[in-house]
């Protein structure tokens, strides 16, 4: 009987992100959001609040060559997203609702569509603080990805535009990318 060699399956590290606010007050909000080379991943444009529904306001995730992947909209204490440009039931990603909003700990519960909003078990919760810029992503008791700001050696003060967000394996990417920007929406 031969023997063959066990080929391990291949490295599952996390992947991190360097993501960077606009610096203009005055300009549209924007982050972009650069792979861990340096090249440019994904982009996302605040479009604001609506004049036509006030109280709405607008954010989409762009991949790199423009089309948009997800649109968040935030109306009436809850965030929903939705796929591309959309914003029909139709195209309903998830529903996120802030649970705890003080000036050092927020709590977002995010509902994955087909799970009742109402049920008391969320698909992912988001914890951390907005301002320092730390959020961590759970899925039950497992984390699914985290930001922090960027440190550096010798440097006593640190920029609150620039921050690293790092998803661990068999993750989607753009899903966290969307969760995100329920959380850091308003900061």
């Amino acid at each position: 009987m031969t023997s063959y060699p066990v080929i391990p399956a291949p490295w599952e590290i996390p992947v991190d992100y360097k993501i960077t606010k606009s610096p203009f007050p005055f300009s549209p909000r924007h982050l972009t959001i650069c792979d861990s080379s340096g090249s440019l991943a994904y982009r996302v444009i605040d479009g604001g609040s609506s004049s036509t529904s006030p109280g709405r306001h607008v954010m989409t995730l762009f991949e790199v060559s423009g089309a948009a992947l997800i649109t968040v909209v935030h109306q009436e204490d809850e965030w929903k997203a939705f796929r591309g440009h959309a914003n029909e039931f139709k195209d309903l990603i998830f529903t996120a609702r802030n649970l705890s909003d003080s000036r050092f700990n927020t709590v977002i519960d995010v509902f994955l569509l087909g799970r009742n909003i109402e049920d008391s078990k969320p698909s992912f919760r988001l914890t951390g603080n907005p301002f320092s810029r730390s959020c961590t992503i759970t899925k039950e008791d497992t984390v699914v990805a985290q930001t922090y700001l960027l440190y550096k050696l010798n440097k006593r003060i640190y920029s609150r535009r620039k921050f690293r967000l790092t998803i661990y394996p068999r993750n989607d990417h753009v899903l966290v990318l969307a969760m995100l920007i329920t959380f850091f929406g308003k900061s």
